[in-house]
């Protein structure tokens, strides 16, 4: 990607001209052209689609602390206990002082949310779930009910989810929808944002690629077919993204936008770029095909690409969001997760990606989880009447895998280890040292939460396949690193440094609180942060 240099801004022939263009309409890109128009400079936000973005098939979770709907539930969260928690899983992602204003700032973060139309509840869910079911809007949305995180820092609830029905995601960008049209923030969809146009070392604009509007439907149509929702959908995938293209190429026309302020870029992560996977993670990129990517289409790491190309540097792009669900159903949660050498390697209880970013580092990425034929029956019961919503995106890629990804039933150890090629007396052992532990009262061994541990004993067992090459396991990934950024500004900074004049990035394209490692509601919350932070940055230098 090459950008286009000129003289000076005032010499091109610019199809329009605003104070703040921003390049990507998912949240982080919503919440950026909103923070500008607050900040009095007129705004253009720029889509390849129709607008939404990942966040719009999420499930609508921000990550926050001492809010009004934690105490309705009767906790209270401070942001001295949230830094405790969050210092732990952030890591060195961003500086402490970043993430202490993170913290400082997530509720009024909320209540800026709140402002826009965006509905929230203190209604809670208070066992372990990977999603809340309906009617309940609070949870416990990372690891802050594992003993190892516990001792550490005091759980409490952080996760808000969106208020309505299924995934809040979609309730969360229509309420950021109707909210820029009220506030006058011009939308330029189904346009294709291709270069960046620099002079004297700034970047003034962008270049794009414009469909006519009687185009419009049929460019989201192949858009909404490569849907995170619709799973092994790969093949699918390539053949719309070959089609939008050629679309593109044939009916688009070529479009130049001046942006006196700052071009915020904001398109999300790369996870739809094989390209890019296997060159910054060869070892996860062997599973590419058979695995889900958890991002809508344009998270082809172009908006990483243009910042690259005027000198843009990068961090954290071989953090890769590894997603393995073992619950709904919760039966399984009794069961031990163990790979080829029948060992134990993760706690079963805990977050999503601490999950599957253990179980991708397994040898040969090898995995199963060993439940008693007990809770194994007991598990299709719960994946049957858990409820459309959870039936449908979590019950149902379930018993599918169980049909249809290998699982096998063992009369005891020995036979399960034979079936799975699993090492016969390393699971043996396991399976004895597990109930042993629970019997004499020893905390569990891999730090799984006391409540979830329940003997197996003697047989028989189900081993369901958990494998990375298993595609019916459904392993859903979608890439952490980005552009590097000011943390104070969100400026676009060199490899030495230097601050990129009239570029900033935000959400997913840059790297952020989320970049260490995911948690749900993290990379809204992030999204809000880093795009507010880039929005106010870039309306103040339209005055410069």
């Amino acid at each position: 990607m090459t950008p286009i240099t000129v003289n000076k801004a005032e010499d091109v022939d610019w199809d329009a001209e605003t104070d703040v263009v921003v390049v990507g309409f998912g949240g982080a890109g919503a919440s950026a052209a909103l923070q500008a128009r607050e900040s009095g400079a007129d705004v253009l936000l720029i889509d390849r689609f129709g607008g939404g973005g990942t966040t719009a098939y999420s499930g609508g979770v921000i990550y926050a602390g001492g809010t009004r709907f934690q105490r309705e539930a009767g906790f209270e969260d401070s942001a001295e206990k949230m830094l405790a928690y969050l210092e732990i899983e952030v890591g060195d992602a961003v500086r402490p002082e970043t993430l202490r204003r993170f913290c400082e700032g997530s509720a009024a973060d909320v209540d800026w949310l709140i402002g826009h139309g965006v509905r929230y509840s203190g209604d809670a869910y208070l066992d372990k779930i990977t999603y809340p079911p309906e009617g309940k809007y609070l949870y416990y949305s990372g690891n802050e009910k594992s003993p190892e995180f516990a001792e550490k820092a005091e759980p409490i609830p952080r996760g808000h989810r969106a208020v309505g029905p299924g995934f809040g995601g979609a309730h969360y960008i229509a309420a950021l929808r109707e909210a820029l049209g009220r506030e006058g923030v011009g939308v330029m969809v189904h346009t294709r944002v291709q270069a960046l146009v620099v002079s004297g070392g700034r970047v003034v604009g962008v270049e794009a690629i414009s469909l006519p509007p009687e185009k419009h439907a049929e460019h989201q149509a192949l858009c909404a077919s490569a849907s995170p929702y619709v799973p092994h959908n790969h093949g699918k995938a390539a053949r719309a993204y070959k089609a939008m293209a050629a679309l593109e190429a044939q009916f688009g026309r070529k479009v130049r936008v001046r942006a006196r302020g700052g071009v915020i870029l904001s398109t999300g992560g790369f996870a739809f770029s094989q390209d890019m996977m296997a060159r910054h993670d060869p070892d996860f990129a062997r599973f590419y095909d058979v695995s889900h990517r958890l991002s809508a289409m344009g998270s082809d790491g172009s908006g990483i690409a243009m910042g690259v190309s005027v000198g843009g540097a990068t961090g954290w792009m071989d953090s890769i969001y590894i997603a393995r669900n073992i619950s709904p159903p919760e039966a399984l949660l009794e069961g031990i997760l163990v790979n080829k050498a029948g060992e134990r390697f993760v706690p079963e209880d805990a977050y999503v990606s601490l999950i599957g970013g253990k179980l991708a580092r397994q040898p040969d990425g090898k995995a199963w989880l060993v439940v008693s034929a007990r809770e194994f029956r007991k598990s299709i019961v719960e994946s049957l009447t858990c409820g459309w919503q959870r039936f449908k995106y979590f019950g149902v890629p379930m018993l599918i895998n169980y049909v249809l990804g290998g699982t096998r039933r063992g009369g005891d150890a020995a036979a399960l280890a034979r079936k799975t090629g699993m090492d016969a007396a390393g699971l043996a052992a396991t399976i004895a040292a597990h109930d042993a532990d629970i019997a004499a009262g020893r905390p569990d061994a891999v730090g799984k939460t006391e409540v979830l541990r329940t003997p197996l004993g003697s047989g028989p067992y189900y081993a369901v396949n958990m494998s990375m090459d298993n595609r019916h396991a459904l392993t859903k990934f979608m890439t952490l690193g980005g552009l590097k950024v000011d943390e104070d500004t969100g400026a676009v900074l060199r490899e030495d440094g230097a601050a990129i004049g009239g570029l900033y990035a935000a959400g997913m394209t840059a790297v952020g609180l989320h970049s260490n490692g995911y948690i749900s509601g993290l990379s809204l919350a992030d999204g809000v942060f880093s795009g507010r932070r880039a929005a106010r940055a870039a309306a103040k230098a339209v005055a410069a």
